[in-house]
């Protein structure tokens, strides 16, 4: 075999020479061009030298997918010593290194080592480590078109451009001139990165309006980019494919929040915890200061090499953590990332992390870590640091606490029990306000959505998002007290705390009519269009409790969730759910009158409070449908377990289950009843349930007696 090796050897060398003197007697050979590399590719330089920066624009003066060939060309060497070697489009390349030193195609020359040994053949792999491979030089355009399952070279720079402007934008966990470097430099497309590129194009797709794109090539794309990155996401655990992962559950949040999203946020959330990202490298849990027994956290990643991919992992863990949140919040699950194992510190301004300048940010603080951590540097503030995405995490953090409170059962007819929850969500309110009076004038003041002098550079996707999730959360509190399902003589629904929702709501509004006016709307995902949805339920069950018609304010939420469905199924469906449960509430308006000449109590509300209580009862029977009970024991509900719900009962679980506040104790938590009971149902009265009035009978509100404004003693 080695002989055979030799032999091919000697013939190529002795064919370069001959070519070589050729050319020599030919004319002298010009300076090498810049476009010339050498055969073995150094590695990369430190990213602040990285010369190559790609830009969107160049994709324009790229080839047709037609004129790719599947194979090189022959190469007419006389052409490629003159420094001229024609395309049939009219555009000049030139040839890279490894085609100049290929011989021609001689009749009996054995095959040489490039034909044995091709590029696009992958290198060994361990089974169970995600090492690199050894960097491979080949012209970046082939490197990254050989992949069949990818779209053609100029579309696939298009879709990464889209990623950028459209995702990167509220999920800012790529740097774009390092990504760029990564998948359109001059090396070889790793495989890390050639997964990290399909999950780009299954998720920016939507976002394409090139006509190459019929709905069978995006569909097929799609499949194939999806199944490439679930697949290597499983096989391999690292913080590319980590990456990888993320962007695809972007694109499964966004169609439907449902299984598909939730099983790969399972799988993310333990993957950031067991690749050591939730943790700083500096965290006690890893380098204790004292010593202990503890079992120290394995570090299985390498360490950073510079500022720009520390704060990418940084990022990359705060964005698992910022879904984790929005897919549970709207659910009675618990989260699948305990804060009990986060120890990190904020992501910092996007600046400064663009520009690669390393700085230090403030720590995350945890209910329970602000409490027992003794580190010197945990009370730093460092504000000068922080940006829009950092305080994005903090009112994420404080809407996981309000999330936690509000799963907690109360005893509303004990006031010991009651008295406690007041206190407790008088707490959360104290933090919340506190927190936004402590923000920077820059990323704390709303009146520069109305003040067109103000520096309107502040007002981007990621400041919009902050202000949205702040309300959100103040909603989320403050309607658990405005709009009890249930209520006692000693729990009673608070006036003021339904006005601090309705501010939110107004608030919401403005940002929505600013971000439509200045054309954002695009470069905002899922996040914004669960804010709109939670502020457009949040007037239906105002309208079902106080007010005898749903504030007009509803239908530019729904027609903007609406637009975002053109880019987000699950925005359609916010809008759906809501445009039927409007169609209802319309009809009942022109409903007939009653015998006095009257609409009985007032159907527009009657109408609304039916649907809310459908959905009280429904909640209760799934929530106690694992359980087995005996008849006697259950109490009395609107919808008979025996019955399948229709699917607009199910309708109206979707929107009203999310204000199913307060939750009751299992031994008493059950649908109000309202009327007399009689009969069976004596038995259930009889075992200790509370005779709680369902908020829908009464729409009258005592001011004076508001609870929520008296002082606590």
């Amino acid at each position: 075999m080695s002989h055979r090796l030799e032999e091919i050897l000697q013939s190529q060398q002795s064919a370069i020479t001959q070519l070589t003197n050729n050319a020599m007697h030919a004319g002298p050979i010009p300076a090498p061009s810049s476009h010339d590399q050498p055969v073995f590719k150094s590695p990369p330089p430190p990213l602040p030298q990285t010369p190559h920066i790609p830009r969107p624009e160049t994709a324009l003066f790229l080839q047709k997918p037609s004129t790719f060939p599947a194979q090189p060309p022959p190469i007419e060497y006389s052409n490629v010593f003159n420094g001229n070697t024609a395309q049939a489009n009219g555009f000049q390349q030139l040839p890279s290194v490894t085609e100049t030193l290929r011989p021609p195609s001689l009749p009996g020359l054995p095959p040489t080592p490039r034909d044995l040994y091709t590029p696009g053949q992958p290198h060994l792999e361990s089974p169970t480590l995600s090492v690199p491979g050894p960097p491979q030089v080949v012209n970046s355009e082939h490197s990254v078109v050989q992949d069949e399952k990818l779209p053609p070279y100029d579309l696939l720079y298009a879709l990464v451009d889209l990623y950028f402007r459209h995702i990167n934008t509220w999920c800012p966990i790529l740097h774009r001139r390092t990504t760029l470097d990564s998948l359109f430099g001059g090396s070889a497309l790793e495989e890390a990165d050639r997964v990290l590129l399909h999950a780009i194009v299954a998720t920016t797709l939507r976002f394409s309006t090139d006509e190459r794109l019929t709905p069978e090539s995006r569909t097929r794309y799609h499949s194939l980019s999806k199944q490439k990155v679930l697949l290597y996401g499983i096989e391999n655990s690292s913080v590319k494919a980590l990456q990888a992962l993320v962007v695809l559950a972007l694109d499964l949040v966004g169609a439907s929040n449902g299984p598909p999203g939730w099983n790969l946020l399972a799988l993310i959330t333990r993957s950031v915890v067991q690749l050591g990202l939730a943790v700083e490298t500096t965290s006690a849990s890893v380098s204790p200061n004292y010593p202990s027994i503890y079992t120290l956290r394995a570090m299985v990643l390498p360490e950073a090499k510079d500022f720009i991919e520390d704060e990418s992992r940084r990022r990359l863990f705060w964005m698992v953590y910022v879904l984790d949140r929005y897919a549970t919040i709207a659910t009675a699950f618990e989260f699948a990332l305990d804060e009990k194992e986060i120890d990190r510190r904020l992501p910092c301004r996007d600046d400064l992390f663009a520009r690669n300048q390393a700085v230090e940010t403030r720590w995350f603080k945890t209910d329970e870590r602000s409490k027992t951590d003794e580190r010197s540097d945990f009370a730093l503030n460092k504000a000068e640091n922080l940006g829009a995405f950092s305080y994005y995490v903090e009112i994420i953090g404080i809407l996981s606490r309000i999330h936690q409170f509000l799963k907690k059962p109360v005893d509303i007819g004990a006031l010991a029990d009651v008295e406690q929850w007041q206190k407790e969500y008088r707490a959360l309110d104290s933090l919340i306000n506190s927190w936004k009076f402590s923000l920077p004038s820059d990323f704390g003041n709303s009146a520069r959505l109305f003040n067109p002098t103000s520096n309107s550079k502040m007002v981007n996707c990621g400041w919009i998002m902050l202000h949205a999730t702040y309300h959100t959360t103040v909603i989320r509190l403050h309607s658990s007290a405005a709009y009890p399902t249930t209520r006692s003589p000693i729990f009673t629904p608070s006036y003021s705390a339904s006005q601090r929702c309705l501010t939110a709501v107004e608030e919401i509004a403005s940002l929505c009519n600013y971000v439509k006016a200045n054309a954002m709307l695009p470069k905002l995902g899922p996040p914004f269009a669960f804010s709109l949805w939670v502020a457009a339920r949040l007037l239906l069950v105002h309208g079902s409790t106080m007010e005898h018609q749903v504030n007009s304010s509803i239908h530019l939420f729904v027609d903007t969730l609406r637009e975002m469905g053109s880019f987000w199924n699950v925005a359609e469906r916010y809008a759906a759910l809501l445009q039927r449960v409007l169609d209802e509430y319309r009809e009942s308006e022109s409903g007939p009158l009653g015998v006095n000449g009257e609409r009985e109590t007032p159907s527009t509300v009657r109408i609304l409070a039916d649907m809310r209580r459908c959905a009280y009862d429904l909640d209760w029977l799934i929530s106690r449908q694992p359980k087995q009970q005996s008849s006697a024991a259950r109490l009395p509900s609107a919808t008979p377990a025996a019955r399948t719900p229709a699917p607009n009962e199910l309708e109206y679980l979707d929107v009203f289950d999310f204000f199913n506040m307060p939750r009751l104790p299992a031994q008493t938590e059950g649908p109000a009843t309202n009327g007399p009971v009689s009969g069976g149902d004596s038995v259930a009265a009889e075992a200790g349930a509370i005779a709680n009035e369902f908020n829908i009978t009464n729409f009258m509100v005592d001011v004076n007696s508001d609870w929520f404004m008296k002082n606590p003693t």
